[in-house]
């Protein structure tokens, strides 16, 4: 039989891993403020200097200056001169101009507006799908180093009871196949703790990726989120007013303006010409006028193309709106869902855990249950605990799906543009 400092030293080791694990989560409930404003440092710096980032800024640079051009005058003027020494000497100076007839410089500014504001609402995208990202890899970090946690602590009480079977097993107290039943039980405890250790890797891995830091070992899990979502905008302006849908907004009006000024592009501007020279004692003062003839090609098939593309566009349009439309059903009915059950375990589940323990130690040490069974229900206890830590990043997670498919990520964070 076991003496009682062997049963005190693994009841110390199970009620250790029971606080530390409660005080794990009452530290993570210490103040909204203070966590938010840490994961708010952090996607502020991502956002701040992430390559995808910076190359969208760029984007929305070129398209500034594209901007700038499409606002000078479309065409140049042309200077010919014309120098002939025969018999008779011959000078002639030129001046040509393209006159824009049809206004395109004014089609292709508005044209290049729309584009730089597309360029700005495909950062604004692009800002919000990487913070989800970071957030929701923040969030697997935070929930992974606490399912690691659990299951070290796991693997270190059963190779306890592996040598303290195998002692029983040497004294005759139990039989070969309980001491085979314990090892297989540590076997399990190390394989589990190798995935979720691999788990945990690549989340730090996929947070190194996007900020290009290694995670921060003080980054805690913030506990509380909020119990009900807002309910400031209706679904529609939500959509509305998401990065995604005004990107697909914007590409679809810059389809329906390439439209009209595919349909200018294709008339033809007359050229006026102004001719001054000498052609021996006599004088010359010519003027010209040239226009160029449409019969053999028209260019009717840009404008086709042109309003095919718009089409595709409105239609992308259409997709984006009904896919956002979703994910803001779908997002919220989960946080609710999961949120619900995080509320619950908060109130009920870790007093239950801890009269389990305090019942199972009482029933233990007055021998109304063996130590297998002991073992085996602080086990299941165990595992309740590493539900508990999946069922709080679940939580995150439903949380972040809400922010990024909303577009209120940045409201939120008050994230810094």
């Amino acid at each position: 039989m076991f003496n009682i400092n062997t049963r005190a030293g693994i009841f110390a080791c199970l009620i250790t891993l029971s606080l530390s694990t409660t005080a794990s989560f009452a530290q993570q409930s210490t103040g909204k403020e203070e966590g938010f404003e840490q994961f708010t440092a952090i996607l502020n710096k991502m956002l701040q200097s992430n390559p995808e980032i910076l190359a969208a800024q760029a984007a929305v640079v070129a398209a500034t200056h594209g901007l700038k051009g499409a606002e000078l005058p479309l065409n140049n003027p042309e200077i010919g001169i014309e120098s002939e020494r025969t018999d008779t000497n011959y000078f002639a100076f030129s001046y040509s101009q393209t006159i824009d007839w049809h206004d395109k410089q004014k089609g292709r500014q508005r044209v290049a507006q729309s584009e730089l504001s597309s360029a700005l609402a495909e950062l604004e995208s692009l800002r919000l799908a990487l913070g989800s990202e970071l957030l929701e890899t923040m969030g697997k970090l935070a929930s992974n180093e606490q399912i690691t946690a659990l299951s070290k602590q796991r693997t270190v009480i059963l190779n306890r009871f592996v040598q303290l079977a195998e002692k029983r097993f040497s004294a005759g107290d139990i039989s070969r196949s309980e001491q085979e039943l314990a090892n297989l039980s540590l076997s399990e405890a190390i394989m589990q703790h190798a995935g979720n250790a691999a788990a945990l890797i690549q989340s730090r891995g996929d947070y190194s990726r996007l900020t290009g830091e290694e995670p921060d070992a003080r980054l805690t899990f913030p506990n509380q989120l909020p119990t009900q979502l807002p309910n400031t905008a209706s679904d529609t302006t939500l959509i509305e007013q998401h990065p995604d849908f005004r990107v697909a907004w914007q590409l679809a009006q810059v389809a329906r303006l390439q439209i009209r000024n595919t349909g200018l592009e294709r008339k033809v501007d007359p050229v006026f010409t102004v001719t001054g020279g000498r052609d021996a004692d006599e004088t010359l003062i010519g003027v010209s006028l040239a226009i160029p003839l449409t019969f053999r090609n028209n260019f009717s098939s840009s404008v086709d193309i042109a309003r095919a593309q718009s089409l595709q566009a409105e239609q992308q349009m259409q997709q984006v709106k009904r896919t956002l439309s979703a994910r803001i059903k779908n997002a919220r009915e989960r946080y609710m869902l999961v949120s619900g059950a995080w509320s619950q375990w908060l109130t009920r589940g870790n007093i239950s855990l801890q009269q389990r323990i305090e019942i199972l130690e009482v029933q233990w040490q007055s021998g109304e249950i063996s130590t297998s069974d002991y073992l085996l229900q602080v086990q299941q206890t165990l595992d309740t605990r590493i539900t508990s830590a999946e069922l709080h990043g679940n939580q995150w997670s439903a949380w972040v799906d809400w922010l990024s498919g909303s577009g209120t990520l940045s409201d939120w964070f008050n994230l810094s543009n």
